[in-house]
């Protein structure tokens, strides 16, 4: 019970000094040329500063692949540098001695990537995230915001 009120103060607490935002994500990873649909949850610590969390999944061909990418993210104009850590299982197809096709559990492994706000008015953008295990392309979408002390169209 102390856990589920610890968490539930942390939550109000970062909510009320921070805006956040809940998006959805799609795009191809060019390691395994599998599509990849996703939704990710940011929190603006400030108007440069974000935190985040994505859930990205492989639905249509791999057997039930799926990444889960930690990050921080900092803002410069309409560019967003990213930064963070990835685990998950993930199909390895020729990057292991073995000639097969394998789904392995991946230790956490650091990534980098940089996200790009084409419009200046909307949220969409289009990102782009490399690590040794991944090489992904795709475009993000903001569905649902929280808090209310920042604009995200700064």
């Amino acid at each position: 019970m102390k856990k589920l009120l610890l968490i539930s103060f942390l939550f109000v607490a970062a909510n009320s000094y921070s805006q956040g935002h809940i998006g959805v994500m799609g795009g191809m990873n060019f390691e395994n040329d599998y599509s990849q649909i996703g939704v990710g949850l940011n929190y603006m610590l400030n108007s440069k500063i974000s935190l985040g969390a994505m859930a990205m999944v492989t639905p249509f061909e791999g057997d039930d692949d799926y990444m889960l990418m930690y990050n921080l993210k900092y803002k410069l104009g309409r560019f967003y540098l990213v930064g963070g850590l990835m685990t998950g299982d993930m199909e390895m197809s020729g990057m292991h001695m073995s000639s097969m096709n394998e789904t392995m559990r991946m230790d956490s492994k650091p990534y980098y990537g940089i996200e790009y706000r084409p419009f200046k008015s909307k949220m969409l953008k289009i990102y782009y995230n490399h690590s040794d295990m991944m090489q992904s392309l795709g475009i993000m979408l903001p569905i649902f915001n929280l808090g209310k002390k920042m604009h995200m169209h700064n």
